[in-house]
């Protein structure tokens, strides 16, 4: 399979009920993630358990996937994977939300090892800040 490939079925698996599949198949046990806002966090345990903490404050997704991919590959399962994404989603206490955000993917091995957020921050009303 090709870089792509694997980043494909990764989003496949993160658009749904399967997302923490997603996260223990293809992210390294060390992987570093880098929020929108600069926050970086480090492990797959810690990003298992962040996901499980959005999954708790979610009312209804109304709509979500992928708008586009790209992968860079340099050798097997080595390179860069851009993924924008979005979803429509209910958040409890909060209200709808729509959020779009770009992935920016170092892949090693076969593994996300760096993942990198850009995106804007919904305000509490639904409305992009």
């Amino acid at each position: 399979m090709t870089l792509l490939d694997h980043a494909q079925r990764l989003q496949d698996l993160a658009s749904g009920p399967k997302i923490l599949e997603a996260v223990d198949t293809y992210y390294a046990d060390d992987v570093e993630i880098v929020e929108g806002d600069g926050q970086t966090f480090h492990g797959k345990e810690t990003q298992k358990g962040r996901i499980q903490s959005w999954m708790d404050s979610v009312e209804e997704i109304h709509d979500s996937g992928v708008r586009a991919i790209a992968a860079n590959e340099t050798t097997s399962g080595t390179g860069t994977v851009l993924a924008e994404v979005y979803s429509d989603v209910t958040f409890t206490g909060v209200g709808r939300q729509s959020i779009e955000e770009v992935a920016v993917q170092r892949w090693e091995d076969g593994k996300v090892v760096h993942e990198r957020f850009y995106y804007n921050m919904p305000s509490g009303d639904g409305a992009e800040a």
